[in-house]
């Protein structure tokens, strides 16, 4: 009896070892399931955080577009009265007489100015000032009594916009005095001394 005793032990400590080893690859089977999990998980959140953005742009890209079609919806309600009062003065030119008629429109051009000016338009200053390409475009250049690069003439009015050009002012620039002969003479000669 002791033999069966002993060969039941026997056989119940390689059962137990048996289900040592079907536990073992369970578990090693859910470890590899929960690593496989978490890659899944991460994956499936990004996944949807990219679909999320993607929407969060969509929706931005609109938001913009209406801003943009709408930006400048408050600058010509200030407009539009301009423009009434311009068809009045127009209306009644015929009737006016010329003085009056230029008041009118001098009025008029104050009004809009003052209304560009409201939202930081400004016009760049061209008046006898030094040519700055930051600022100006120079068209042409002609020989005068004013210094070298002084704008003579304004071609076209330049703007800027919360101090950024928008557009540069188009300028006829001085080439300064005219030389005579003798000067320039003397100058290629005083360079040639130079060297």
């Amino acid at each position: 009896m002791r033999k069966n005793k002993e060969d039941h032990t026997i056989t119940k400590d390689s059962g137990e070892n048996t289900t040592q080893k079907s536990t073992a690859q369970e578990t090693a089977a859910t470890e590899t399931a929960s690593v496989s999990n978490p890659l899944e998980e991460m994956t499936d959140l990004l996944k949807r955080t990219q679909a999320n953005f993607e929407n969060y742009r969509k929706q931005m890209e609109k938001r913009m577009a209406d801003i943009q079609l709408m930006a400048g919806r408050d600058i010509l309600l200030e407009i539009i009265p301009l423009l009434d009062h311009f068809e009045l003065v127009l209306k009644n030119a015929e009737h006016a007489p010329q003085d009056e008629f230029m008041t009118g429109i001098k009025l008029i051009h104050a009004q809009f100015m003052a209304v560009l000016e409201k939202h930081d338009l400004k016009v760049i200053d061209t008046n006898y000032k030094i040519f700055d390409p930051r600022y100006h475009e120079a068209l042409l250049k002609v020989e005068s009594e004013q210094p070298e690069n002084t704008i003579l003439e304004e071609f076209q009015k330049g703007f800027t916009l919360h101090g950024q050009v928008i557009r540069h002012a188009k300028v006829k620039l001085s080439a300064g005095p005219k030389k005579n002969e003798n000067q320039v003479k003397h100058n290629v000669q005083s360079n040639k001394n130079d060297k």
